[in-house]
């Protein structure tokens, strides 16, 4: 139920709070007051596109803030699962839209986007209007409204899934088949790359791992001439560093049998002797590990330029070569089992297909079961809304291809007048008789869950008897939920409930129109439905009835 609504800067309001209760809320006012704007209000929580020029003239943005108290809140578990949101009993919802065009919409305070808004919008409020009356003539809409009717909800969702199952498997079919085609037409290419890259046969990181022996070697020779120009320090000549270094133990030892004082500093000679004679040796050995054959440089060259051709035809990485090679392989060994692959997908589709058939066919016969109850159903309402001779029937008949929902086109066939025939409602169906058909629709529906329904002058063209059978009906479903009635008739205006007055005036102060919405105590209600019985000067008599039909 709606409890609450504010709205801000929306066409002519500028600003208005309004509480609403259950049962009936009922809005009257004059001619171009600006009722279609609480209409346009509620399709803005209903998720509906906004339009810049909902934006009041001069304001940076509009907001519709909205308060719903929920007495089934376990009806919309799965919704608020599916969008991951808290359960709640109480739902506000505030959307904002920007003169620029942006909207923003908040869900308990939670930033959320208009389809998510939409899915609840469609839960919390069905706003019936002209705009819906149209779009029950149109036959492809007609199904809906079976489909709205019947109990078998968990059956449509099942054809819905396993359509969508069989039109994944067709997609994938056409994959398939496509990626197929373009194979075989690379089917040459494909093979003169893979053997060019079989040829030079490329190893994972191999290019890496050469320039790291290339650099080694580089360096490897640069260390090389440092250890064996070191080396010669120790060797070369005569006069070289050991030869002096033996010469220099050679005296100390002498030095040392003449004075024992010596002996120390002797054997530290000696030792230094056999450690530069051995660096000597490390030197040289060393430095010829350094000095590498020119053939294997010219080896680990030409292989590097081998990859670096590979790479800038099919890399630019040689992992990327590498994986190229693996899909067209990959390819190439698909086309050789292609007709087996193209087989068993479909298959998969035929079974798919198959499978949302057969639980399509479920679906159509429990849409003909619901279709004879709903012209029963709408035939017994319609009579009383005053089609004494009304005819109607809902015929289901199968249409090809199957889709989301199922294999069924749906007929309103309607005959309001005896010997007219039945026809097509877009054929003979007048506003009024939609209206009416529209409001026989509502009735039918399950009315159980926490929806309002918005009746924006469904009532249009009717009057006497019949716009008082109409109101009579309006008024037992305001027994059943909450109901907002913008109507321009007393009768349906009379009604129990609130009353609330759509007024625009001008304010000469700042030169602007306002739209203002209020609530209506009983005498208030008195004088506006005189006025709606009898012009904006309303006699005695016409006061007089209003007070009757409010049972004042």
């Amino acid at each position: 139920m709606l409890a609450e609504l504010k709205v801000k800067n929306l066409a002519l309001i500028e600003s208005l709070a309004l509480t609403f209760g259950p049962g009936a809320n009922l809005l009257t006012g004059e001619t171009g007051a600006g009722k279609s704007v609480l209409a346009g209000a509620l399709g803005l929580l209903k998720g509906q596109k906004a339009s810049v020029d909902l934006v009041r003239a001069g304001a940076d943005e509009a907001e519709v803030e909205a308060l719903f108290v929920l007495n089934n809140p376990e009806k919309l578990a799965p919704l608020f699962a599916t969008y991951g949101l808290n359960p709640s009993d109480e739902i506000i919802i505030r959307r904002q839209v920007t003169a620029s065009g942006r909207n923003r919409v908040r869900f308990n305070g939670i930033l959320v986007t208009l389809s998510q808004l939409a899915a609840f919008g469609d839960e919390l409020l069905a706003v019936t209007s002209q705009h819906e009356q149209l779009s029950l003539i149109n036959p492809a809409k007609q199904i809906d409204f079976l489909d709205s009717f019947g109990q078998y909800q968990g059956l449509l969702t099942e054809v819905q899934a396993l359509w969508r199952a069989r039109e994944t498997a067709a997609d994938d079919l056409r994959k398939i088949e496509a990626e197929l085609v373009s194979d075989r037409e690379k089917k040459e290419l494909y093979e003169f790359h893979l053997s060019e890259i079989k040829k030079v046969n490329p190893q994972p990181a191999e290019d890496e791992r050469l320039m790291d022996e290339k650099n080694r070697r580089r360096s490897g020779e640069k260390l090389a001439g440092y250890l064996n120009a070191a080396r010669e320090q120790l060797e070369r000549g005569e006069d070289n560093l050991l030869s002096r270094l033996n010469r220099l133990k050679t005296a100390l030892i002498k030095a040392a049998e003449l004075d024992d004082s010596f002996n120390e500093t002797a054997e530290s000679v000696s030792d230094l002797a056999v450690e530069l004679t051995d660096l000597a040796a490390t030197l040289a050995h060393t430095a010829k590990g350094q000095i590498y054959r020119d053939s294997e440089s010219e080896e680990i060259d030409d292989r590097l330029s081998q990859l670096a051709k590979l790479k800038r035809k099919h890399g630019p990485t040689l992992n990327e070569v590498l994986d190229k090679a693996n899909r067209m392989a990959t390819s190439l060994a698909r086309l050789a089992e292609g007709d087996l692959e193209i087989s068993l997908a479909q298959k998969k589709l035929a079974q798919a297909e198959a499978e949302a058939l057969a639980k399509a066919k479920e679906l159509s016969t429990a849409r003909s079961a619901a279709a004879e109850d709903l012209a029963k159903n709408l035939t017994a309402t319609l009579k009383v809304l005053g089609f004494p001779k009304i005819q109607m029937t809902v015929v289901v008949s199968p249409k090809a291809p199957l889709g989301p929902k199922g294999i069924d086109q749906v007929s309103f066939l309607f005959c309001p007048n005896p010997g007219e025939g039945l026809r097509p409602l877009a054929k003979i169906a007048s506003g009024g008789e939609l209206s009416r058909l529209t409001l026989a629709l509502k009735i039918a529906q399950d009315p159980s869950s926490d929806q309002s329904l918005v009746f924006d002058e469904i009532d249009s063209g009717l009057s006497g008897a019949v716009a008082e059978a109409v109101a009579a009906k309006i008024a037992t479903l305001a027994t059943r939920q909450q109901i907002f009635v913008i109507t321009h008739l007393p009768q349906m205006a009379s009604l129990s409930g609130r009353h609330f007055l759509v007024a625009k005036s001008e304010d000469p102060t700042r030169d602007r129109t306002v739209t203002t919405i209020e609530e209506l105590s009983s005498s208030d209600r008195a004088k506006e439905l005189a006025r709606m019985l009898d012009g904006s000067c309303p006699s005695p008599e016409a006061l007089a009835l209003s007070r009757k039909l409010l049972g004042l």
